[in-house]
């Protein structure tokens, strides 16, 4: 069995880490731990149909040093101060907040507006999006994995298969997500609160995932760039990216074809058919990403994709994805415990 720790398990991402691993039929559930709820029964904080016996614990190494994985479902800063002391002891270390998602101190530190204290790490790191090509392998060895953002793995997804053979662009990203990614800590003056039905941008400026996603568009290739508007809905849970990109002149078909061979044995992407429109719930609850090319010509005669990329931004956005990529790290099927 694999013992675990879940950091900031008191979150909307750590509970549904915590949901998801309670059911994992190799993993044990050996530290949760809640600055908030430290000292109170996890049932008693927890709604979930699989019981976790025990209390919450604080969030300090030593309360750590058991586990053979410890997650971080915590706000930005916290893992890069507790990472280094986890992996001296052998400890495999997978972040979900954006502490190791770039490789630059001095970026970091720009967009995060606070100093990196293991900038060494970063270069440690591996990015946790398992589909993206040669990702897995890289994951698999990994003792620090950087899960992705929600935002980044739905626009990575819908833009990979075809990176290579575009032409030089910036690249319209027109993406919305639900109340839960503003997380818990939601500050009522700038957002509307759970369950109202509203719908706004934000963030429009220097929304924080920008150069995570735009570093990996640019590691391929660094003609491209990135218009990225996000916007919060109502709905729950969910992200729906709509993503707008110049193309040579190349078939529909083709594009499909080159889309489903890139995710040829990628459990989690399903490439939609022809006239195909996915819906969240499609992929709501799931660590599905459900993907849909259409092809739109303008009166240049210039060929524009519009790529619909649709994931449940918990679950493959977050905790779903990052239990995928604790399964690649300890050599099992990456779908255990996520169908």
């Amino acid at each position: 069995m694999i013992s675990v720790g879940i950091v900031g398990a008191s979150g909307y991402t750590g509970e549904e880490l915590a949901r998801l691993l309670a059911n994992h039929p190799n993993v044990e559930l050996k530290s949760l731990t809640s600055k908030t709820h430290e000292g109170k029964e996890i049932n008693t904080i927890f709604k979930l149909d699989e019981k976790i016996p025990g209390k919450f614990k604080s969030p300090q190494v030593e309360n750590l040093n058991d586990c053979d994985v410890v997650f971080f479902a915590t706000p930005n800063g916290v893992a890069m101060n507790m990472a280094d002391a986890l992996i001296e002891q052998g400890i495999k270390v997978i972040d979900i907040s954006a502490d190791f998602r770039l490789t630059s101190a001095e970026q970091f530190t720009e967009w995060y507006e606070m100093k990196h204290s293991s900038p060494d790490l970063l270069h440690e790191s591996v990015y946790g999006l398992p589909e993206m090509r040669g990702q897995r392998e890289k994951i698999q060895h990994a003792q620090l994995v950087a899960n992705p953002g929600c935002y980044p793995t739905s626009i990575l997804l819908g833009v990979l298969p075809i990176i290579e053979s575009l032409p030089e662009q910036t690249i319209i990203v027109d993406a919305k997500s639900g109340i839960s990614g503003a997380g818990r800590n939601l500050n009522s003056k700038k957002l509307f609160s759970q369950g109202e039905e509203n719908f706004q941008a934000y963030a429009v400026k220097n929304h924080r995932h920008y150069p995570e996603t735009l570093n990996i568009l640019q590691n391929y290739q660094s003609n491209l760039d990135l218009l990225f508007v996000p916007h919060l809905s109502s709905m729950y849970r969910g992200i729906f990216s709509t993503i707008y990109m110049h193309t040579k002149n190349i078939d529909i078909e083709e594009i499909r074809e080159t889309f489903q061979n890139y995710y040829n044995g990628s459990e989690f992407v399903k490439i939609a058919d022809d006239g195909e429109f996915p819906r969240i719930s499609d992929v709501s609850n799931s660590n599905k990403c459900r993907i849909a090319l259409n092809e739109v010509r303008n009166s240049y005669g210039k060929t524009n994709l519009v790529v619909f990329s649709l994931v449940d931004n918990l679950v493959k956005g977050a905790s779903g994805q990052a239990v995928q990529n604790m399964n690649i790290m300890f050599n099992l099927d990456e779908k255990l415990g996520l169908i």
